[in-house]
């Protein structure tokens, strides 16, 4: 193994032959390639690490939906006011522009009014009752028995198409209103007062006798609202932040 006279050849045959153990091939000592690292380095990480990067997701999940809740609005349409000389002063304001996420708030604060959906065609007719496809929204009559009171009725916003709606006591003197209306189109809110006002609060031509009674024979039922509603025509709220703030601590203390 060493040449004869070597130093090599003088040391002593134990240790030449633990010195041949440790010696390794030169095929061992070549580096790792690095698709083996990264695959090394993926399956071997700490699991603190995983749970810091679950926690990190969680975490955006809670905030997206906290500024998904926050950038939407609740926008009121005070029902009553003085409707002595005016029915189109019922609802104030009467047209309103709202986004998807958005709430209709109608705080009923005077009278015995209702906001029932209805279509421009049938203006002082239930949505359903001329077109079966429409599951709209009806209040039923709020009695607020002089102010004392006062309820409201909230309607959320799922797409950008008009919503119109009216107060069975007065639509047929205009007492009507419109969400998202596209006054560019022939389908204005203007339009819409002079078809409840021309239809005399039915869906075809009548009398005015006929269309009383027939208001009238529907004003007995005074549905429970909810809590008292704010008289502004617009306010920026933050909604759904009792379900979501326990979703965030939820994911903190994960």
């Amino acid at each position: 193994m060493f040449a004869k006279g070597s130093p090599a050849a003088r040391w002593p045959q134990e240790y030449r032959t633990r010195r041949a153990t440790v010696v390794l091939p030169p095929s061992s000592l070549l580096p790792l390639s690095s698709s083996s690292l990264s695959s090394s380095s993926a399956s071997s990480l700490p699991p603190p690490t995983r749970l810091f990067r679950m926690r990190s997701f969680a975490a955006a999940v809670v905030a997206l939906s906290v500024l998904s809740a926050a950038s939407a609005k609740q926008i009121v349409i005070t029902v009553g006011g003085n409707t002595t000389d005016n029915a189109t002063a019922v609802f104030n304001p009467a047209e309103v522009t709202a986004k998807i996420g958005d709430v209709i708030f109608f705080n009923f604060t005077q009278g015995n009014h209702t906001a029932i959906q209805s279509t421009f065609a049938g203006p002082c007719i239930p949505a359903h009752d001329t077109n079966a496809t429409i599951n709209g929204f009806d209040s039923g009559f709020r009695d607020t028995v002089n102010g004392t009171a006062i309820t409201n009725l909230q309607v959320p916003i799922t797409d950008n198409s008009t919503i119109w709606f009216y107060d069975a006591n007065l639509c047929a003197d205009g007492g009507v209103g419109g969400i998202n209306v596209n006054e560019s189109s022939t389908e204005t809110l203007d339009g819409f007062v002079r078809n409840a006002i021309r239809l005399n609060g039915t869906d075809s031509e009548s009398t005015s006798s006929t269309a009383s009674s027939t208001r009238t024979s529907t004003a007995g039922a005074h549905p429970t609202g909810g809590s008292t509603g704010s008289n502004s025509a617009e306010r920026t709220v933050v909604l759904g932040l009792g379900a979501v703030l326990p979703m965030a601590i939820a994911a903190l203390l994960l």
